[in-house]
Formats: C-alpha cells, structure tokens, sequence
C-alpha cells in the first residue's frame, strides 16, 4: 500500500477538473519544473519530512513519481528546469518568515537555511549540465529567478510542476505562472504539503488538498502524471 492510492482512486472525488485549459499539450511548448525536490522534505529521515495527511502523498512515494516524469520529459526533448528553496543562515533574505515560523534568530540551525544538510536534492534526482538549477528564497519558483526568461528562451506556453511543497511554492508558482498567462498544470501525485496543525485531518482535506483545489478552479490543471505522460505520448 501507498501513500498515494488515495489520489489514484479519489482524485476526481475532491477536486473538480471539469474545467481544463490543457486538454491537448505540445510538448514542443512545454517546459517542465522539478519543484524543491530536497533531501529535508522528501527523503526519508529529513529534518522537515513530509508525512501523509488526509489521504495527501508522503515526501518519499513522490520521490520515484517526479523521476519517471523527469526521465519521460527528456525523452520527448521537454526542457527541465530545477528549483531549490533556502534561507542564508544569518536571516538577511528570510522577510518575516523567521518570525512567522518561531524561528527569530535560530536559522544557522534550522534545516532550511543552505548548508545545513537538508537543501540537497534527494540522491535519486539528478540535473544534466544543461538543466538550469535555480536557487531562491521565496516559496515561488517566478520570484526573483530567471524562470520567465527560460520558459520564453523555450518557447514554452505550458509550465509543468512536479514537486513539493504543494501549499506552499507549487501554489505560490501557479499563481505567479498563471498570472503571466501560462498555462500552468501541477501533478498531484508528484506533490505533498506539510501539514497543518490541525489534528485528524480526514482524507481529501488539509493544507495538500484545499491547494489543488484552489489551484484547479482559479490558476491552471491539476493532472495525476500519468494523465500528463499519457498527453504527451510517454
């Protein structure tokens, strides 16, 4: 059994994909993110792990997910780009996010910050030399990056993220992507968002769920990567 069953089976159960601006994609117009993939979040026994909740994928089940897209991608001659979110240790870039998280003057120590052992890709993720790896330290891939100039170096109408942390930088991309009028899809089994606070979430609810769902109705397609695959001929 898998953490991500419960998106296979329910999907369309939870979120409503009736509506879709991506019905057919080119893949001669599409650009593929690999979203934050880090050792901290996704790899098992990271200092920020990310666990199942409400029925949402665990950090290392969409760890194989984001491969085989990645590796269906270069096949079909998709450009990739990376994304890799950190803080600097001594703060100077955090904005009020220290404060907001509990963490005013600690970030030397906390797993987010670069160099502290959890900003790594997860070993199974590799970028070739000609994949761009962006590193920033805001949740959207968009902000203050060179994304927008990759995607239109490509020629790429269509943005594809596959990655984490769903409710915070795949929807903070979304939106900035959907905002620039991009036709943004997000894979939801390549996906998991930390978990709230609150206890006993049941499943299709919580912070990874009420993201796709806003993702879907207002900023682009929520797909499972086996419906992307399929779309591109994989």
């Amino acid at each position: 059994m898998s953490s991500l069953d419960f998106t296979y089976e329910h999907i369309d159960d939870y979120i409503d994909r009736s509506a879709m601006i991506s019905e057919i994609i080119d893949p001669e117009k599409t650009l593929l993110l690999v979203l934050d993939m880090q050792k901290a979040c996704v790899t098992a026994g990271g200092a920020m792990y990310i666990e199942s909740v409400g029925g949402a994928p665990e950090g290392k089940d969409v760890v194989p997910v984001v491969h085989r897209v990645l590796e269906a991608c270069r096949e079909k001659g998709i450009p990739v780009v990376w994304s890799m979110w950190g803080l600097r240790p001594d703060g100077k870039d955090a904005g009020h996010a220290d404060v907001k998280w509990g963490l005013a003057g600690q970030l030397g120590t906390f797993p987010g910050s670069w160099g502290n052992g959890g900003d790594e890709l997860d070993d199974a993720l590799k970028p070739l030399d000609d994949e761009p790896v962006i590193r920033k330290h805001r949740f959207s891939s968009f902000y203050g990056t060179p994304l927008n100039e990759y995607l239109r170096r490509a020629g790429a109408d269509t943005l594809v993220i596959a990655g984490v942390s769903t409710a915070n930088c795949a929807i903070t991309t979304a939106v900035d992507g959907a905002n620039q009028d991009y036709k943004v899809i997000v894979l939801a089994d390549s996906s998991c968002a930390i978990p709230a606070s609150l206890p006993d979430q049941p499943p299709g609810y919580g912070q990874h769920w009420e993201a796709l769902r806003n993702i879907q109705a207002n900023h682009g397609d929520v797909l499972l990567s086996t419906e992307f695959l399929q779309k591109i001929g994989a």
